[in-house]
C-alpha cells in the first residue's frame, strides 16, 4: 500500500476537516515514526504533544496489554483501581490530596467542558477568557477558545464569555467583578505560539479572582505533566487554583483527560450533573 492509495482511501473514507494528511505513518519507535513506503522520520510532532514517552514505550505496552486482559471499562457504575490510582496520584501531584477532586474523561475538550459546567454552577453569568488562548473545538470549549476564526463557523456560541489581552494583569483586573463566575487561562499559551506570559501575570490572576470570589482555572492540557520543568507550570508559579484541566501527555498516546477542581470548587458539581461513557 502506498502513500497515494492510502491518501485516496482517506478521501473516500474520512470528513475533510482535516484535510488529507502528506504522509500514511505505519510504525513507531522512540521518537521516530516509518511511512508505509519504509522511509524513518524524526518525530517532533508527538501525536499533537501526547507521546510523551515515544511511541512503543515498553511500559505503555506492558500497562495496556496487562489491563485489557485483566478487565476492560467498566463505566463509572463501579470502581476501578487504575482510576482509583491515577485520580490518587493527581491529587498527590498537586498537592490536593483531601481538598480537591477527580473527573475523568477523554481529551482537554472535555475537561475544559468540564470546567465550563463548573463556573456555571456558582451561579455567575460571566467567564473571562483571554485572546489567543486555546481550549478545544467542542461548543463550550470552543466558546472559551479566543481565536475569533475558530468560533465564526459555529456562531452563536454558548453566552456569557468575554476576552481579555493575554498577559495584561490590569486588563484583566478591568473587567473580572461580582458577576464573573469564572477566569479561564493557559499558564502558557500554546497554540498561539509559545506565548510566556510576565512572571507575575499568574500570581495576579490569582489574587484578582481570589478578591472577587470568581474561580481560577488553569488549562493545563499543554503544560502539564512535567512539560515544562514542574508537573504543572502553576507550581512554579507558586499558586494554587481553584480548577485545573489535564490531557495530552497524561495518558502517553492514549486518549485521555482530567478535571481537577480544588477547594469548594471540587464540591460544585452534583450527582447526575456531569458525566461521560469513559469518565
Amino acid at each position: 500500500m502506498s502513500t497515494e492509495d492510502s491518501r485516496r482511501r482517506w478521501q473516500a473514507a474520512l470528513m475533510d476537516n482535516y484535510g488529507t494528511p502528506p504522509v500514511a505513518l505505519a510504525r513507531g519507535a522512540g521518537a521516530e515514526v516509518w511511512d508505509v513506503a519504509g522511509r524513518r522520520y524524526l518525530d517532533l510532532l508527538g501525536g499533537v504533544a501526547v507521546n510523551t514517552l515515544g511511541h512503543a514505550h515498553p511500559a505503555v505496552v506492558r500497562a495496556v496489554t496487562e489491563q485489557i486482559g485483566t478487565l476492560g471499562h467498566v463505566s463509572n457504575f463501579a470502581i476501578s483501581e487504575p482510576a482509583l490510582c491515577l485520580a490518587e496520584t493527581l491529587l498527590d501531584l498537586l498537592g490536593a490530596t483531601g481538598t480537591g477532586r477527580v473527573l475523568l474523561c477523554n481529551s482537554g475538550a472535555e475537561a475544559n467542558e468540564t470546567a465550563f459546567k463548573i463556573a456555571r454552577r456558582t451561579g455567575r453569568p460571566k467567564i473571562v477568557s483571554t485572546e489567543g488562548g486555546f481550549h478545544g473545538r467542542t461548543m463550550g470549549a470552543l466558546a472559551l477558545t479566543g481565536q475569533p476564526a475558530k468560533r465564526a463557523p459555529f456562531e452563536p456560541m454558548p453566552a456569557g464569555v468575554e476576552f481579555v489581552p493575554y498577559g495584561d494583569r490590569d486588563a484583566l483586573a478591568s473587567v473580572v467583578d461580582e458577576n464573573t463566575a469564572a477566569v479561564v487561562l493557559e499558564p502558557v499559551q500554546g497554540e498561539s505560539g509559545v506565548i510566556v506570559p510576565p512572571a507575575d501575570y499568574l500570581p495576579a490572576a490569582r489574587e484578582i479572582t481570589a478578591r472577587r470570589g470568581a474561580l481560577l482555572v488553569l488549562d493545563e492540557v499543554q503544560t502539564g505533566i512535567g512539560r515544562t520543568g514542574a508537573w504543572f507550570v502553576h507550581q512554579a508559579a507558586g499558586i494554587t487554583p481553584d480548577v485545573v484541566t489535564l490531557a495530552k501527555g497524561l495518558g502517553g498516546g492514549l486518549p485521555i483527560g482530567a478535571c481537577v477542581a480544588i477547594g469548594d470548587a471540587a464540591h460544585l458539581l452534583e450527582p447526575g450533573q456531569h458525566g461521560t461513557t469513559f469518565g
